[in-house]
């Protein structure tokens, strides 16, 4: 008599899964690579706080300006010594009197700055092959010098200052003849290039003959002598006083009341002024320099 074995009693064990070679080498390549990710972020972070101290001095800041060295991986260019681009603001910079909050942003592209000297804190060998700078005026800063111009009687008659850009077109349009609208003028804007003069829109509330006045201004801005000089040309009053009703001299008076001068001092470092700009909310200077030496910023 056979006698079957009992296939309960000893059951047959499972197969091992084979482990994969190349899993823990994937696992060990990823962490390698979060590591090297994590020290490039680190050694950029460094450069770029050494890059703002400097910067601070050169550009003459009450604080830290904001610096981002663009372009991955950061220990590449460092390894060089040369960052292809690297970015600095600043926001709230008081210049003079009247200008409390001038923003300062600037591209600088070509930097030689050897790591070793950055990692140190010695910044004084850096140099930058071409810088682009810019220095903007905003609506408020903008209002405070109307304040203070010296054709003004009272400093609470204009409110609600807005800035905006329109085509020189429609600056120099003569209202009912040769008046252009919102579509040509955006399209006669995009045709004009960066130069030392750009057209603006100011909008205003003003206190005429006790009472409040909405008005638009249309101007000129012109680069004069470094700094931003605004020229009025023709304005259009709204509620119900209409231009029929308002003498040539009491307009020429509202046109005067927004020609002012404003000097944002010397754009970053020593760049030369070469063309003003127009933006919604702001009004700015800007330049370029080529071949520099932080070093030579200062003072």
């Amino acid at each position: 008599m056979t006698t079957v074995p009992n296939a309960t009693a000893n059951p047959p064990r499972p197969k091992k899964p084979k482990r994969s070679k190349t899993r823990p080498l994937v696992i060990t390549l990823v962490i390698l690579a979060a590591l090297l990710v994590g020290v490039d972020f680190g050694a950029a972070a460094v450069a770029e706080y050494q890059v703002s101290k400097r910067a601070k001095a050169a550009f003459g800041l009450s604080d830290d300006p904001a610096v981002t060295v663009r372009g991955f991986p950061f220990l590449t260019q460092a390894i060089g010594g040369e960052y292809d681009h690297i970015t600095v603001d600043a926001r709230g910079v008081p210049i003079k009197d009247i200008l409390k909050d001038v923003e300062v942003h600037a591209e600088m592209r070509g930097v030689q700055a050897p790591l070793s000297d950055l990692l140190a804190g010695r910044t004084d060998t850096i140099s930058v092959r071409e810088i682009e700078g810019q220095l903007r005026v905003k609506e408020a800063d903008f209002n405070r010098a109307l304040q203070s111009n010296s054709l003004r009687v009272r400093t609470s008659d204009i409110t609600n200052v807005t800035i905006a850009p329109v085509s020189e077109l429609r600056v120099n349009a003569t209202p009912g003849e040769d008046e252009i609208d919102d579509k040509a003028d955006q399209e006669a804007l995009k045709l004009e290039t960066e130069d030392t003069t750009a057209g603006v829109r100011v909008g205003a509330t003003v206190d005429f003959a006790g009472q409040k006045t909405d008005l638009v201004i249309y101007g000129i801005v012109s680069l004069v002598e470094s700094k931003i000089q605004v020229t009025p040309k023709r304005v259009t009053l709204a509620n119900s006083i209409g231009d029929n009703l308002i003498a040539p001299s009491i307009q020429q008076q509202f046109l005067s009341l927004f020609a002012v001068s404003l000097d944002p001092g010397k754009l970053p470092v020593a760049i030369t002024p070469t063309a003003v700009q127009v933006d919604p909310g702001s009004l700015s200077l800007k330049g370029k320099a080529s071949n520099v030496k932080l070093r030579g910023f200062v003072g």
